[in-house]
């Protein structure tokens, strides 16, 4: 059974999306393009979350794993697992509920990490095949590559950054999420398990 969110990722969540309405609220950057459309059903099944802009709501946890599937309401829910610290620590799960903006040829998502807080997870592209997606937050504070295997090579990591880059975002910002144990301590991965920077 999933976990129930526990207080401190709800604070944080919470945080968090304050913290996003805010900077929406204030934002003047050009509009955020979204993908000219997405098929759902393909979007459907696993994802590991390969690189981000870090954020202190996922700047913890290792091992990051989305699986969408459509809700009897034809809605999205996603199943999200990972580790918080270390790939030791017990695997978490929880149950979140997105759904379609509409108009937005389903590129537009509301994420609902608990109610009644939710906010905008754009899908910017995704390659023809699905086997990467770009997520992104209006005001380009957070970015996401979602990939369908724990790791990508440099080519296409360098290709969907220069991606991001052309929608007006400053790609120095963006780290590799750690998702093998291998990984850890590594260079250009962030959070508190990738590279350990000399102070």
């Amino acid at each position: 059974m999933p976990d129930a969110l526990p207080r401190k990722l709800r604070r944080a969540a919470a945080g968090l999306v304050l913290a996003l309405c805010l900077s929406a609220c204030h934002d003047t950057a050009p509009k955020l393009p979204l993908a000219p459309a997405v098929n759902l059903d393909r979007m459907m099944g696993g994802w590991y979350i390969v690189a981000n802009i870090p954020n202190w709501f996922e700047n913890d946890l290792v091992g990051l794993y989305d699986v969408y599937s459509r809700r009897p309401d034809g809605d999205i829910q996603e199943d999200f697992y990972t580790h918080e610290g270390s790939f030791d620590s017990p695997k978490k799960h929880y149950t979140v509920h997105d759904w379609v903006t509409p108009g937005t040829n389903n590129a537009g998502w509301r994420v609902q990490i608990f109610w009644p807080l939710n906010f905008p997870f754009l899908i910017l592209y995704v390659d023809p095949d699905y086997r990467y997606v770009m997520f992104g937050y209006p005001d380009r504070s957070l970015g996401w590559i979602f990939s369908r295997t724990e790791t990508i090579d440099d080519a296409t990591y360098a290709a969907l950054l220069e991606r991001f880059k052309s929608l007006g975002y400053d790609t120095t910002q963006f780290r590799r999420v750690v998702e093998l144990p291998d990984q850890i301590g590594k260079p250009g991965f962030g959070g508190t398990a990738g590279e350990k920077v000399a102070p």
